[in-house]
């Protein structure tokens, strides 16, 4: 008996494929993508191009990075000025660990 898995995935591939192209923006999606990738085989410097032109802005880590490093200055700053203030949250904090604590015990 011949294996007929393989074969058989790939009759499935296409028939969700079919099936998934009765949506008209799929349809067009699948045409604008594939008028894309034509376009990029016959100009491939234009693709080299939209590479490096995008490699100038900056990359969502360093967004993130930029992003964590802002609050992170804030957070020391405020705990500079305010002394009391941080006392006070660390206080919170140990309260509501203890109500935690307590009514897991109970």
């Amino acid at each position: 008996m011949k294996n007929k898995l393989i074969p058989a995935v790939l009759l499935g591939a296409l028939v969700g494929g079919l099936v998934s192209l009765v949506d008209k923006s799929t349809r067009e999606n699948v045409v604008s993508g594939s008028k894309k990738v034509v376009s990029f085989a016959k100009n491939p410097d234009e693709l080299k191009n939209q590479f490096s032109s995008a490699s100038n802005e900056p990359s969502k880590f360093e967004q993130i990075k930029e992003e964590v490093l802002f609050w992170k200055d804030t957070i020391e700053e405020i705990r500079r000025n305010n002394p009391e203030l941080e006392q006070s949250i660390i206080d919170a904090k140990d309260t509501f660990m203890k109500y935690r604590d307590q009514k897991h015990l109970n």
